[in-house]
């Protein structure tokens, strides 16, 4: 599935359960987001494309940092320019690359190796 590329502005709700939201504004219309429809978030400075599970692609006007406190979820920073959503976390290809359900491979930072590779190794990709 290709995914589209739509310019956006993006909003977050202020209250409990609903600040796992944002806002994606596109056309003139609001296009809410859960955070768990987000497979990742990859930036590109002050800019932030959101990817979500059904292929579709976002370009948002703030950065990853403000996507992620926006969305108060359990996201992962893995490199300087992604944040994944370990729910979406299929398979750890390399030492330094992830899968992820929706076919976008991930690069994992060096200096991350080791954490990531624990903290998948314990919470999501352990099996029994």
């Amino acid at each position: 599935m290709k995914a589209s590329l739509l310019n956006s502005k993006i909003i977050t709700l202020a209250s409990g359960e609903s600040a796992r939201h944002i806002a994606v504004h596109i056309s003139g219309q609001v296009l809410w987001l859960a955070a768990c429809e987000i497979t990742h978030l990859r930036g590109e400075g002050n800019y932030t494309y959101v990817y979500t599970r059904q292929g579709k692609k976002y370009l948002v006007s703030k950065t990853m940092k403000n996507v992620q406190e926006a969305l108060r979820a359990d996201f992962m920073r893995v490199h300087k320019s992604y944040i994944v959503n370990p729910e979406f976390v299929t398979a750890r290809l390399d030492a330094d690359l992830l899968l992820l359900s929706c076919g976008h491979k991930v690069p994992i930072a060096r200096r991350r190796i080791r954490e990531i590779g624990e903290l998948l190794a314990v919470e999501y990709l352990a099996v029994g």
